[in-house]
């Protein structure tokens, strides 16, 4: 049996919460993230700042080919 959906992409109404969680049988990571805008990362120099909403876009961006790639050994052409 084929599953329809290889993941589900979540994303809070205003696209400051993001998560992907893998639906495939048998894998190994099923979720990637959250990724919260209120999220501390490193600033330019060093000191640490929220991530935004522009850290959120990016992650949403990213994570499916990530996932596959480094999960399941696909690239998506």
């Amino acid at each position: 049996m084929s599953v329809p959906f290889a993941g589900a992409l979540r994303v809070d109404l205003e696209g400051q919460r993001a998560r992907y969680e893998c639906l495939r049988p048998g894998c190994t990571h099923r979720v990637e993230g959250p990724v919260c805008a209120t999220d501390l990362v490193p600033g330019p120099d060093g000191r640490p700042v929220r991530g935004g909403a522009a850290r959120v876009a990016d992650f949403i961006e990213r994570v499916k080919d990530y996932h596959l790639t480094t999960y399941h050994g696909e690239t998506n052409q």
